[in-house]
C-alpha cells in the first residue's frame, strides 16, 4: 500500500505546484524547501482517544502519533516538533495551524484509492510554514511494532510508522526510492514490517536540520582517560580496600561515554540532551555537535546528581539493550562518574594527564578538592 504525499501548495499563488526532489547519491532524497532554522513545528493532535488501550498500550491515538515525533527530535537539532496533545484549534488548510488529523477526504478532496494517509503543507517565500498530516478513515488502524498486522482480512496500519513517514515529508523528505535510489529507509513510498527509522532516514532529517555546534574544547586522548580509570581501579582496590560491585559498563566504555556526556555539558546541553545524544552514538544513529559554544573562563561541569543518573542510565543500557554479560569492577557507579567526572575537569581547566589524575587521588584521599593548573 503507497504512502504519498500531496502536491504542495505554494501559499503565495494558492496554486498546486509539483516539487522536484533533490537526489542524494545513494540515499536520501529531500525537497528544495524546509522550515527555517530554530522553528518549532508544533502539530496539532486531533487524532481523538482511540476505542481503549492500543495495541503498545498507547492509551489515544495522540499519544502514539506524538511518540513520533519525539522520535524525529532525537535526531535533529536546528528544528523541533511540538505537540498540542487533544487540541481545540480549528482544522483546515491554509489557516495557520498544522492539523493531525483522521478523515475520509483531505480537506475535502479525495484520497487517491491506495493511500492511507498523506502530508501537504503551504510555503512562503521559499520556506514551509504551515504543515497537516491526514490518516485515511478507509482503512483499518492501530499501533504496534513488528510484522504488518492483518485483522479480517485486511491490514492493520501501525500509527507509528506512518506517523514517523508522514511527519519525514513534513520535515521536507521524500521518497527515496521513487529518486532512484535503492535504500532501506522508513522513507520509501510503500509501507512494509519496517517500523523505524533506518540510518538512511536521519541521515536525511540531518542533512536538512543536522546542525549543532562544533564543540570548542578539546578533549584528552582516550588513552590517557583510559589510564586514569585503571589507577582508579588500582586505588579503590590496593588503598581504599574496596570491595567488588556488578556493573555491566566495562571500564573502556564508561570512560568513552563519561567523556562524550561530558562533551555535551561543557557544550551547554541540558542533562537529558547529553543522555539521548550520548545513547544515539552509542546506538549508530548519529553524532552530534555540541548545544553552544563554552565560554571564555573556568569551565563549567554537570552536578554530580546529574552525572550518577547517567550512569545508572548506561549501565542500564548496557544491560537491556546492548546485551551485556555482567562483570565485576572495585570502582561502583557513582566513583566512576564523580572521578571521571573530576579528572575531565582538571585536564579541561588546563592541567596534564599526571597532573590531573595526582589531584583527583588526593580529593579521594581527603586532601580536599584542589585548585586547577
Amino acid at each position: 500500500m503507497s504512502l504519498r504525499q500531496t502536491l504542495a501548495r505554494i501559499a503565495a499563488a494558492a496554486a498546486f505546484v509539483m516539487f522536484v526532489s533533490l537526489e542524494q547519491p545513494g540515499g536520501y532524497a529531500t525537497f528544495p524547501d524546509q522550515w527555517p532554522n530554530g522553528t518549532t513545528v508544533t502539530m496539532h493532535m486531533q487524532l481523538g482517544g482511540g476505542s481503549g488501550t492500543l495495541i503498545d498500550g498507547s492509551t489515544s491515538w495522540n499519544q502514539a502519533a506524538t511518540t513520533a515525533l519525539s522520535t524525529w527530535n532525537n535526531h535533529i537539532d536546528l528544528v523541533k516538533f511540538g505537540a498540542v496533545q487533544d487540541s481545540t484549534s480549528p482544522i483546515g488548510d491554509r489557516n495557520g495551524v498544522n492539523n493531525v488529523v483522521f478523515d475520509s477526504t483531505i480537506f475535502g478532496e479525495a484520497f487517491p484509492s491506495d493511500t492511507v494517509a498523506l502530508a501537504n503543507w503551504w510555503i512562503s517565500r521559499g520556506t514551509l510554514v504551515e504543515a497537516n498530516i491526514t490518516f485515511n478513515t478507509a482503512f483499518s488502524w492501530n499501533s504496534y511494532r513488528g510484522p504488518l498486522r492483518r485483522s479480517g482480512g485486511r491490514t492493520v496500519y501501525d500509527i507509528v510508522r506512518v506517523t514517523l513517514h508522514e511527519a519525514g515529508h513534513v520535515l521536507g523528505l521524500d521518497h527515496p526510492d521513487e529518486n532512484r535510489q535503492s535504500v532501506s529507509a522508513l522513507m520509501n513510498s510503500t509501507i512494509s514490517d519496517l517500523d523505524a527509522l533506518t540510518a538512511d532516514d536521519i541521515a536525511g532529517g540531518r542533512a536538512l536540520y543536522g546542525g549543532g555546534v562544533a564543540s570548542n574544547i578539546t578533549f584528552p586522548p582516550r588513552n590517557e582517560p583510559n589510564d586514569f580509570f585503571n589507577q582508579l581501579i588500582a586505588l579503590y582496590r590496593d588503598r581504599l580496600g574496596e570491595g567488588q560491585v556488578t556493573t555491566y559498563v566495562d571500564p573502556e566504555g564508561a570512560v568513552v561515554w563519561l567523556s562524550e556526556y561530558a562533551r555535551y555539558r561543557v557544550g551547554l546541553c541540558d542533562h537529558a540532551t547529553a543522555q539521548t545524544r550520548v545513547f544515539s552514538q552509542i546506538d549508530n544513529t548519529g553524532t552530534y555537535g555540541v548545544c553552544a559554544l563554552t565560554p571564555a573562563g573556568t569551565i563549567p561541569f554537570p552536578p554530580r546528581d546529574e552525572g550518577l543518573q547517567f550512569m545508572l542510565a548506561l549501565d542500564a543500557k548496557y544491560r537491556d539493550d546492548l546485551r551485556r554479560t555482567a562483570t565485576t569492577s572495585f570502582v561502583n557507579n557513582e566513583g566512576a562518574v564523580v572521578w571521571v567526572l573530576e579528572y575531565f575537569r582538571y585536564r579541561l581547566n588546563r592541567c596534564n594527564h599526571a597532573d590531573a589524575t595526582t589531584r583527583v587521588f588526593q580529593q579521594i584521599l581527603g586532601q580536599g578538592i584542589q585548585p586547577t593548573c
